[in-house]
């Protein structure tokens, strides 16, 4: 892919308002994304499976917190954890010690 190319596909989502990570495939990805479905009930988690990695889609905002990802890890888990595995991103991001949060900023 070009660089031109992963720009523009990074860019789709803003595009349509969603926000969210892409995450290299694997078992951590796949306990990210069940652990941003549990703590975004109200919203639409849409992943787009393209087996090198995960595209997660949210309109808006989303999050995921750390005690949910430890929750199902059964360890401990600290965020820098996720640093490895994130290949982009759609949206603002905001990291902290206890979560990390996708948004859009809507003051553009």
């Amino acid at each position: 892919m070009t660089a031109t190319a992963a720009a523009t596909a990074a860019g789709e989502g803003l595009s349509n308002n969603l926000v969210g990570p892409v995450l290299r495939a694997g078992e951590l990805a796949e306990v990210v994304v069940e652990a941003m479905r549990r703590d975004n009930p109200d919203a639409e988690v849409n992943v787009i499976d393209k087996r090198a990695y995960l595209r997660v889609q949210v309109l808006g905002e989303c999050i995921v917190r750390r005690a949910t990802i430890e929750e199902l890890l059964r360890r401990p888990f600290i965020m820098q954890e996720i640093e490895p595995i994130l290949a982009s991103f759609a949206g603002q991001i905001e990291a902290t010690e206890r979560y990390v949060r996708f948004f859009l900023d809507q003051r553009r």
